[in-house]
Order: C-alpha cells, then structure tokens, then sequence
C-alpha cells in the first residue's frame, strides 16, 4: 500500500544523532566581506597583520577629482571640516582658533566665507560637527566647554566646566581639562559625547549644559591618568569607540554600565602617540588611525589581533582624521607630505589623499592636490559627491567633478565674482574714533579686561569699610550711639553769622582777658576802622 505524496513528507528518511547546523545571525555573520575583485595583499608581518601593497588592477574609484577650488580664509592647519546633511554649508576650524563658515549657495568664485567666528579664544578647534538633522553645530576646542551653535552660526549653549580640584573624575559636571573630540548620537538630534584630556568620555544633553548625563573613564595599565583622543558612535547608537593616547582602544556601550568596556586592547598602536581616528565600518567592524603612521581595521568581535594594517601613512597633525565615500567601500587618509617626498609619488612639494580599501586596507590610488603642506582633514558628502581636503598651511581645497557633483562648490563656481564700489573721488572719510586719538580698544575676553582692572590702582583700589568700636591704623571708630546722637543733635554752626559770633564774647574778652594773648590785649575784638567811609548797608554785611 502506497503512501501519498503529501504523508511521505512527514515520515523520517534517516535515523541516529546528526549534528545540528549553528544559525549565525546577520550582525554576526563572518566579519569579513565579500573578496573584491582585487590582488590579494602580502602575508601578515611581524607585527599582525597585512602590508599595504598599492594594487594596479581592480575596481576603480569612482572619486570626483576632476577640478578643484581653493577656499581661502584661514592662516594655519585646517583641523577640522563639517557638513550639514545637505550640502549646502560647510564649517572649518583651525589652529588659530578662528571658525569659518561657508554657504555655497550664496558664494560666488571668489569663495569667500560669509561669517567667522572665535569659539575660545588662544584655543585651537579640534573637532566640528553637525547633528543629524543639521539643527546644530557643535565644537571641540582646547578648552574644556564644548560650545553650541545654531545652523546660522549664533551661540546657543556653553557646556559645564568640571572642579579642577576632584580628584574622582566620575564626580565632576564637565570635563577639567582641553576636549580631543566629539560625535553626536545617531539615534536623536540632542544626544552627543566628548572625550578630553582628563581620560573621560561625558554623554550630554544638548538641553542640558550644566552637567552631564554620563561618565566614562578610560581604562589603563599605566599609573595616573591616560587622554582620551578620540570617540564615536555606531550606526545605530549602541556603542562608542574610545582610543587613548596609551595606544589602547575600547567599546562601550552607549547606555551603560560603563564598569569595564565590552572590548578593550592594550597597545592597539604604538604608545605615547595620539590615536587620532576610530571609526566603526558596518555593525562588526572598526577601523583607526594611530600617531605611528598606520590604520588599522578591528573586528569588533575578537580585536585581538587586527584584521589588516596599512603603514606608511603619517599624520600631517592629531586631528588628522578618516573619510568613508558614499558607498562605504573606500577610506580616504590625508597623507603628511614629508612621506610623500620620501616615496617620490607625487611631485616635491605637493599634498596628496590615499584611497584605501575599506575591507583589506590596501592601497587603490593616491590623489594629488595642486598644493604643497600634508593634509590634515577630509570629508567626502555623499549627495554632494564632493570632497574637502584641509590642509596643514591653512588652504582648504575642493575637489569635484563637472558631470558627476552637483550643486556646492560646483554651483559657486558657476557664478561671476560681484563687482566692487568704485572708489570716491572726494579721498578717504575719516570718522573722529577712528582716529588712534579717540579709538578706544575693545578687549575681546572677560579676563584680559579683568587683569587691565586689577593693575590700575584706581579702578583696584578698595574702598573703606567702616570701623567700629576702637579706632585703629589712624581711623576713627563708630558705634551705634554715636549714630544716634548725630541724627538727634544737629549741628547749626553753618546758619550762624561768624561775625556775631565773634562780637557776643568781645563784652567777655574785656571782663576776663583769656581768650585772647597780652599782645592783643588793647586791639578790639573786631576792628571795623576802616570801613568809616562805606555806606552803612555794606558796613552791617
């Protein structure tokens, strides 16, 4: 008797134990992806890990290098470059404490910045970046408050600044010492988290600037305190990466407990040298760069030993930084340009990118940029297809394509340079203050206008508070009774005529010559011989 097709398929083919086939889920699927049609790189080093072999075949990279733009405007490194999600403006920061702003859709080829700002002043800027929603500018400077800006520019926020004198960093409202770094929370447009010398990395609320909502502090084998150089978020906000300035690198995660991280390696680069970049490639996958002239590439799920190395990269300061392009398959490293004289790729004198492979670290091309000085930012924006180099000597160049870009530097080059007033033929206007006779400088800080206070010996000088009970140093003291009796006893010799003052004792000075010496004893008291000859009106004033 046979069974139907639709039974058979319940009945069991095979008996005994089988094993039974692992289900990986898709955030831990092999942390290695899809081999590209590439050469495959040398065999690991000494030091763990892959070399860094410049392929000449494979993928190309589409990168948008055909013109360029140089934005003038800043006199040192460029350190730092933000977008706003759509492209239409860009902030840069400097070491000389000077932050430009740039609007693409008003600018013509002049490419000038339309409004420059001090966040603090002797400080240089470390890190720039926009929120989510690119309602907000945030900015890292040496000093240890992180200032808020609104899309136009105009300060909104100061951050806490912690006690200096706590010596429990988990204690303090706000940082005690310079910030490195910061990154907003992917997950929200008011969530955000610094990273500074004094070896925290502090959550905040951007409607909450007078302490933090949490506290990281690093972890290290050496004795003492240990700097905090860079942080940032996942994509989806579960996790920060922490790199230190032991060489250490570390994962927590974003809502707690902060008790011991969830990954950590020692020495992840060469100690005693700033870990600039640490950036997460994917939900597995983390990718930074150290102060000795290597990027590495993490899985996060064993970062024992890295997954491949790229050497040979110096950082042109401790800010340079990593660029993913919109794809998410190259990584963009700006080159110090002592490097690049040494491997004579480009011509002597002139900055250049490195193209990397996000999934091995090897090197695809090497972008050369018509200046000289090492390039210390980079940012690719992925509607723009723009790219933004900052450069050591303070020049800020664009890179772009006319077919592949749109709109940003590409539409304000378009535009014709606005034609300048012509020069009046009556000389030159002078106003009387802005003669140096009448010009009265104006101190920018609040501390250099308190120190100029504090050495004029007028304006510093402390007024006497009064003294009471018995007198001293010269001074009169006062009492309460003393008080009293002057509101209670007034004193009328100021409505008293001084000459009948005098005449009411001259009948006295005759009777009993005392109060006057023997040799005025026949002189009258008041001698009024001499006015014989005045009217009597003007004798009786």
């Amino acid at each position: 008797m046979g069974l139907s097709d639709s039974l058979s398929k319940f009945i069991p083919k095979d008996f005994g134990k089988k094993k039974r086939a692992a289900k990986t889920p898709a955030a831990c699927s092999p942390s290695k992806p899809e081999p590209e049609p590439e050469p495959e790189p040398e065999p690991a080093q000494a030091g763990g890990g892959r070399s860094r072999q410049p392929a000449s075949s494979g993928t190309p990279v589409d990168a948008p290098t055909g013109q360029h733009a140089l934005l003038a405007g800043h006199k040192k490194a460029v350190s730092a470059i933000a977008w706003d999600a759509s492209g239409d403006q860009m902030a840069t920061g400097e070491h000389g404490s000077h932050m430009h702003l740039w609007d693409f859709t008003s600018m013509d080829r002049t490419f000038q910045s339309w409004r420059t700002l001090v966040p603090a002043e002797g400080q240089q800027i470390r890190a720039l970046k926009y929120s989510p929603a690119s309602t907000h500018l945030l900015c890292a400077t040496g000093d240890p408050q992180a200032k808020l800006y609104s899309h136009d520019g105009r300060l909104v926020g100061e951050f806490k600044r912690g006690d200096m004198y706590v010596t429990d960093m988990r204690k303090t409202r706000g940082h005690v010492a310079g910030l490195a770094a910061l990154c907003w929370d992917p997950r929200g447009n008011s969530k955000f988290a610094t990273c500074g010398m004094d070896s925290t990395v502090r959550i905040w609320d951007c409607g909450r600037t007078s302490e933090q909502e949490q506290v990281v502090v690093a972890k290290t084998r050496r004795r003492g305190k240990v700097a905090v150089t860079a942080c940032s978020y996942n994509a989806d906000g579960s996790a920060i990466a922490s790199a230190q300035h032991d060489g250490g690198l570390s994962v927590w995660p974003s809502s707690g407990p902060f008790l011991r991280p969830l990954q950590h390696v020692e020495d992840a680069h060469e100690p005693s040298t700033e870990t600039s970049a640490a950036e997460f490639i994917g939900p597995s996958m983390l990718v930074s760069r150290g102060g000795d002239s290597t990027v590495k590439l993490w899985d996060l799920r064993k970062m024992a030993q890295p997954l491949a190395v790229a050497s040979r990269l110096p950082a042109a300061g401790p800010e340079a930084n990593l660029a993913l392009d919109p794809s998410g398959r190259w990584l963009l490293v700006g080159v110090e340009q002592q490097q690049q004289q040494q491997q004579q790729q480009q011509p002597s004198g002139s900055a250049s990118i490195a193209v990397l492979s996000a999934s091995n670290l090897s090197e695809h091309q090497r972008i050369g940029l018509p200046l000289a000085g090492g390039v210390l930012s980079v940012a690719w924006h992925p509607e723009l297809n723009q790219i933004a180099a900052g450069l050591s000597t303070g020049a800020v160049v664009m890179l772009y394509d006319s077919d592949k870009s749109r709109r940003g530097v590409k539409l304000a080059a378009s535009k014709r340079a606005r034609p300048q007033a012509a020069a009046s033929s009556s000389g030159p206007i002078i106003t009387p203050n802005a003669l140096p006779l009448f010009r009265q400088d104006q101190q920018t800080s609040s501390k250099r206008r308190r120190e100029k206070a504090r050495q004029d010996p007028v304006r510093s000088h402390k007024p006497q508070v009064p003294l009471y009970g018995h007198g001293r140093g010269g001074a009169i003291g006062a009492n309460e009774t003393q008080h009293i009796m002057k509101s209670l006893i007034k004193d009328t010799i100021r409505d008293e005529d001084p000459r009948e003052a005098l005449l009411k004792y001259a009948a006295k000075a005759e009777a009993e010559p005392t109060f006057v010496a023997p040799s005025y004893k026949d002189a009258p008291v008041f001698d009024d011989s001499g006015m014989a000859d005045e009217p009597e009106m003007k004798r009786r004033k």
